[in-house]
């Protein structure tokens, strides 16, 4: 427990509490929301928020301080804080998703990111083709310049992604490195999830040792090299299996909180044409039915694959490539139907949802950033489905 959470009389959160310290934020973080996108970062005061309820910890493992909740608290505790904010909420599925991976690294990793700072966050870009690892005597040398890198303004590491190159086959890496070791190059001048703080950073020939690296395909599912040190069957899930959940998450919620605000404005709303009450239009309700449906629906896809993973973790066994691609499918459609649901909406609202005192617009921004994201991509991942489900061998080997 964090000493501010002591001092609030905040016990350790199982999930249900986590979720629901998460829905009590979403007000505070609704009345931010403004104020993240002006300053394009997350607000000082939410970072300390979300450590008071310890909802930063919810997927850090407990040897280092952490709650070890189950992976679908990211859905739900995302899902909350989307409603309020989607840039925060973005940034915070993708922090909370590196101290779900970290635990694969070997043990010497881990140590050196949590033993000193337990409240070490950790930002990312894992765009593998941006950078480059050349091998040297104990490590590897990296140099690059990477894109998207969400939520580096309250973290303290990052976690990288590159090409390997040495005399063996073509393949990606991930390492683990200090913020301090980049530059950081303001390149987030955007239309949507504005304040995800989603710089480039760049580095040249910064030496990483071996311990801080971790090839794709050790997480494909069950033990990896930091099983030993830390066992729990959280960390033994495919990464890239399960990867689009995380996205999902945030999408829920913008999603989400688009029908609520779509909904409780329209109860009274009367028509600006013809001065009718528009609760009582037909094609309003349907909308509204429409939109309801498809937000429960990628929440339920969600839930349901996240299940099946930890049972197949529970049983001992890998998943299968089958198994895998079709978690990736799932969560894209999932994704999919959120990106449909505020596209409903916004075709009822009318002009009321352009203007800039109506956050509408800026859900409706966000949700069409965050389903740019390749990882919730349907063609991508439902072509990718269709090539495994059809007999091909998947493009992505590392899945």
């Amino acid at each position: 427990m964090t000493p501010a959470a002591a001092e609030r009389g905040l016990e350790r959160p199982d999930r249900d509490e986590a979720v629901a310290r998460a829905a009590a934020l979403t007000p505070a973080l609704a009345a931010r929301a403004d104020h993240v996108e002006k300053t394009r970062m997350i607000h000082p005061d939410t970072v300390r928020d979300l450590w008071d309820t310890q909802l930063w910890s919810v997927l850090k493992p407990a040897r280092y301080g952490g709650l070890e909740l189950s992976y679908s608290v990211v859905i739900d505790v995302s899902d909350h804080i989307g409603r309020g904010c989607a840039s925060t909420s973005w940034i915070f599925a993708n922090l909370i998703s590196h101290d779900w991976m970290l635990p694969m690294w070997q043990a010497e990793a881990q140590d050196a990111v949590w033993k000193d700072n337990p409240r070490a966050l950790m930002a990312s870009s894992l765009v593998a083709t941006a950078g480059v690892a050349k091998r040297v005597t104990g490590g590897f040398e990296l140099s690059g310049r990477w894109p998207y890198c969400s939520g580096i303004d309250p973290s303290d590491w990052m976690m990288m992604g590159a090409m390997i190159e040495d005399d063996g086959p073509r393949r990606g890496l991930w390492l683990v490195l200090p913020r301090a070791e980049f530059e950081e190059i303001d390149t987030w001048h955007v239309t949507g999830l504005v304040g995800s703080g989603s710089r480039d950073v760049a580095c040249e020939n910064v030496f990483v040792p071996d311990y801080m690296t971790l090839e794709p395909r050790q997480t494909m599912g069950g033990p990896t090299p930091g099983t030993p040190h830390v066992p729990g069957l959280l960390y033994q899930l495919p990464v890239l299996g399960l990867f689009p959940h995380i996205l999902v998450g945030p999408m829920i919620g913008i999603a989400q909180g688009a029908y609520d605000d779509y909904v409780g404005q329209i109860r009274e709303r009367l028509s600006t044409y013809n001065a009718s009450r528009l609760a009582e239009h037909t094609q309003i309700q349907m909308k509204v039915a429409e939109a309801g449906a498809l937000i429960q629906a990628a929440r339920v896809l969600a839930h349901d694959n996240i299940r099946e993973a930890e049972r197949i973790a529970e049983s001992g066994r890998v998943p299968t490539i089958e198994e895998k691609v079709r978690w990736r499918r799932d969560g894209a459609y999932a994704a999919t139907n959120c990106v449909k649901a505020i596209q409903i909406l916004q075709s009822a609202i009318g002009a009321a949802g352009n203007f800039l005192s109506n956050p509408f617009q800026r859900r409706f921004r966000d949700m069409h950033a965050a389903a740019g994201q390749v990882q919730v991509n349907f063609d991508i991942n439902g072509a990718e489905f269709g090539r495994v489900e059809l007999g091909l061998e998947p493009v992505n080997k590392a899945i």
